[in-house]
């Protein structure tokens, strides 16, 4: 659309009516576009500086002091060396480092149902020894508070050490042992759950009025729970043995074995050799992974720790 304007010069300009709108709306747009965007830049900022708060808020409650452990030489390379022969002479599928992980969770399950009282959870993980000396000190250790701060998570064990290998042959039957010890620290803050602060700085409170823990100490910022463990792990491979010596004593015939297989799925069992497998099972004594024989938890203490102890003396 165009507009003719006559000046006081005398002279007509014309204008289009859109073109003039556009630019008007070109002049108002930089100064909302601005807005916009420093509103949106301060909303940004804002957040990055809450989430690099949070971010450090969520550190100091997970610090930790740093843990140094020396190991034996001559143990080490005992423990290596048997590592190997277990390996090479025995079970040719064994891993190291997923035996360690494996045996991290372990210990985790293991000191949750010790504190939690579920004796029967124990016989899924352990063996007969093993059940009878755990619920055995279970019972010894009920009115213990300071089994309830032993709350590890995977993150909280800070090592997990082989410290002895061993390989038994007892009546006809092949065992192997590892021993291992862990080491776990945790912050008392370093939990999400409020109910579970409460409780674990209740059972502080009652703690240092027990031992009358001077106020100097108790003001110290971070509490560290420590806690050494020490667990000893069987496996026994007597079926995987028996498996291999009639193997090397009879070859297989693929035509007769799959013919003994069909005869013998059609039998029914008998009794006694269902009482036979249900005791088997009970007893673990087949079980081809590996069960816990041995837990005892060694130290125990909470640790003053101060990350910054200069600035505590200064002010």
């Amino acid at each position: 659309m165009l507009i003719n304007f006559l000046l006081n010069n005398g002279v007509q300009r014309t204008f289009s009516l859109s073109h003039c709108i556009g630019c008007l709306s070109h002049r108002a747009n930089p100064r909302s576009i601005r807005t916009t965007q420093s509103a949106l830049n301060s909303r940004q900022v804002h957040g990055s500086r809450w989430k690099r708060q949070n971010a450090v808020n969520e550190q100091r409650r997970k610090i930790i002091p740093k843990l140094v452990y020396l190991h034996n030489p001559w143990k080490y390379l005992i423990t290596k060396f048997n590592m190997w022969k277990l390996k090479w002479l025995w079970d040719y599928g064994f891993n190291e480092s997923e035996f360690v992980e494996g045996s991290k969770q372990a210990a985790i399950v293991m000191t949750d149902i010790i504190r939690q009282q579920s004796a029967e959870k124990i016989s899924e993980f352990t063996t007969p020894v093993g059940f009878q000396q755990i619920t055995r000190d279970m019972l010894l250790s009920r009115n213990d508070s300071r089994l309830q701060l032993v709350r590890f998570e995977h993150e909280h064990l800070r090592r997990a050490i082989p410290m002895k290998v061993a390989t038994r042959q007892n009546y006809g039957r092949k065992y192997a042992f590892i021993d291992m010890l862990f080491v776990g620290l945790r912050n008392t803050k370093d939990f999400d759950s409020p109910t579970e602060l409460v409780e674990i700085n209740d059972i502080l409170r009652r703690m240092d009025n027990e031992l009358k823990t001077p106020s100097d100490v108790v003001s110290v910022p971070h509490r560290i729970v420590f806690a050494e463990i020490f667990i000893r792990f069987r496996r026994d491979y007597t079926a995987e043995w028996r498996r291999k010596e009639e193997a090397s004593r009879n070859p297989i015939d693929t035509s007769s074995s799959n013919d003994d297989g069909n005869h013998h799925a059609q039998q029914p069992a008998s009794p006694t050799s269902q009482n036979m497998m249900i005791g088997r099972v009970l007893s673990r004594l087949n079980d081809p992974g590996w069960s816990v024989s041995f837990y005892k938890i060694l130290t125990f203490d909470v640790l003053n720790f101060d990350p910054q102890p200069n600035r505590r003396s200064n002010a």
